[in-house]
């Protein structure tokens, strides 16, 4: 038998024994310590060596994030497995960004053995970081760029707010906020002066807010302030304030450049009595605030759809999932010179019952919030092959896939992926991988072991919305792209971008890569990229999105135009 050293976390005696049994049966020889509070965490980890650490999320005493800290302080490599019977969606994805390894559903215990066998040989294979384990606690809390609390810390800190709140009877409330003019900026002095301006925000904020209040960074551009003690007439007049303030032009290096801020308020307790409630409507306030441009606007829950309430949730996405409502459209992408088809891109759509047709900007953010990214992923792929597989052949073209950082850190996708390809009898050639740029400059570590995968597979990879001169093109130089894919912004930004746009050709032809400029919408355009060298397009110039059907049709008159000698 396999000897196994094992920490369970739970403050349930028969609940601990049912996963010691279920391990025993599988053949480990399990010595095991059973603690459910923080004092007997921190001596057990002091005291002996563990192989590993399974958790109970939700504890009378104990909590699973504080659990997951406490260890990782100890211990940065240390494979810790949730297990519990209460752990929803938001639960399994701050567990996962915090550091767990894994987690397994109490009425899904089928997945435990698995579970603990698959971490295990994963731990073997990591060599112990001690000194880098207090680093790895702050990241998992912070946001790297900001050094400000992440949306994790942020929900702990709300959490306890919100129990204080509902104690002491005094008001909280929470905004978000977002910085617009951000794509301008990027585009015009690069991705560093991006960051230079968001850090900028970040400081402005600091600075408007009391001891006691927390300023949180949700994401790229987007912020969030909890307030304590502060109703909704003392958050508007806050907001006023942070618009003002925070919202003012930025200078650097002598130029200034503009943004724009945009808030939105909820309220302890008339809009909702725990975090993730309160955040969602918050956001859903910003939505109105952005679509009246009125800078601010407070929750409301009988406003109109037309004003911008009626965000997606994650039930109706998990319905959509599971009941395959999701299915593309299809916009070839010629090369110029030739006029031959070189590849299609899968565009997503979701066929929502009530809402009609929803375009990926409308449901992505969402899915790539929760766990359900990963199934949406993998329905899309299915759909994107088997629709490949079911086409002539000889009127088809490799299909492009867009995937998310978040799906290529899972280091199961390439037997996934390949799984899908035999299933449906197709070439690991008729499928390709773009990502975009942005997420690629900041998960290259994390992506780089999967996309050298699906490149041995024979896959095609592409990069999205390249940044020209402004990319941190060193990973072109690692990795095996195939295919660089401008964006429609810089695209469109032409001819005052022209010189940015010939250097990053010529980088890409440096590195044998095929150059596709996206939104290409006019004859001008067009020939402007032909005469840059530019080697294919994608755009209504040259056809637009359309269901599969049309797009076979199109394909097929386009071969036959262009075997009468036919170009663009």
């Amino acid at each position: 038998m396999t000897p196994l050293r094992l920490l369970l976390i739970d403050d349930s005696e028969d609940d601990a024994a049912l996963v010691v049994r279920e391990l025993s049966r599988a053949g480990y020889s399990v010595t095991s310590q059973r603690i459910d509070t923080a004092e007997a965490l921190s001596n057990a980890l002091s005291s002996h060596r563990w192989d590993l650490v399974i958790a109970d999320y939700s504890m009378p005493r104990f909590n699973g994030v504080a659990a997951l800290a406490l260890v990782r302080e100890h211990d940065a490599d240390l494979p810790l497995i949730f297990v519990s019977g209460t752990i929803g969606e938001a639960e399994v994805v701050t567990a996962m960004r915090t550091g767990a390894q894994d987690y397994v559903r109490k009425g899904d215990m089928a997945r435990l053995v698995p579970t603990v066998e698959r971490q295990l040989q994963e731990a073997t294979g990591r060599v112990p970081r001690p000194h880098v384990a207090a680093q790895l606690v702050h990241l998992a809390y912070h946001d790297a760029l900001t050094d400000l609390p992440n949306r994790v810390l942020l929900h702990d800190r709300l959490r306890q707010a919100i129990l204080a709140s509902q104690r002491t009877r005094k008001p909280l409330a929470v905004m978000v906020l977002e910085v617009g003019g951000m794509d301008a900026i990027v585009d015009d002095h690069g991705r560093y002066a991006g960051d230079r301006v968001i850090k900028s925000v970040a400081g402005r904020l600091r600075a408007l807010l009391r001891e006691g209040d927390t300023v949180a960074c949700l994401g790229a551009q987007k912020f969030a302030l909890m307030l304590p003690g502060t109703d909704s007439a003392g958050a508007d007049l806050t907001a006023q304030k942070v618009l003002r303030e925070a919202g003012q032009a930025i200078v650097l290096d002598h130029q200034s450049l503009s943004i724009e801020v945009s808030v939105g308020i909820a309220v302890v307790p008339e809009h909702g009595t725990n975090p993730d409630e309160l955040l969602e409507r918050a956001e859903r306030a910003l939505r109105v605030a952005q679509q009246r441009h009125s800078g601010s606007a407070t929750y409301a829950a009988d406003r109109g759809r037309d004003e911008g309430e009626q965000l997606l949730s994650i039930p109706e996405l998990r319905e959509g999932v599971e009941h395959g409502q999701f299915t593309f459209d299809y916009q070839p992408i010629v090369h110029l010179e030739t006029a031959r088809v070189i590849g299609v891109e899968a565009l997503a759509r979701w066929n929502h019952p009530r809402r009609g047709r929803l375009l990926p900007d409308e449901f992505i953010e969402l899915a790539e919030t929760t766990w359900l990214i990963e199934p949406l992923t993998m329905l899309l792929l299915d759909r994107a092959v088997a629709d490949w597989a079911k086409t002539d052949r000889l009127l088809w073209a490799p299909v492009a896939v867009n995937l998310s950082s978040k799906s290529l850190r899972d280091q199961n996708l390439p037997e996934l992926i390949g799984d899908l390809l035999r299933l449906h009898g197709a070439p690991a050639s008729a499928l390709t991988v773009e990502l975009a740029d942005d997420a690629l400059v900041l998960e290259m570590p994390k992506v780089e072991a999967t996309l050298l995968r699906l490149h041995r597979m024979g896959i095609g990879l592409a990069i999205d919305d390249f940044r020209a001169e402004y990319s941190h093109a060193n990973y072109l130089r690692r990795l095996p792209i195939d295919r660089l894919k401008i964006g429609r912004t810089f695209v469109a930004r032409l001819p005052a971008r022209e010189d940015a746009l010939r250097s990053a050709i010529d980088l890409a032809h440096s590195r044998g890569l095929v150059v596709v400029a996206e939104g290409v919408e006019s004859t001008e355009m067009r020939e402007r990229l032909r005469a840059l060298a530019c080697d294919a397009l994608q755009g209504n110039i040259i056809a637009p999105a359309a269901s599969l059907t049309e797009t076979r049709r199109w394909v097929a008159r386009s071969n036959a135009a262009r075997l009468d000698g036919a170009g663009l």
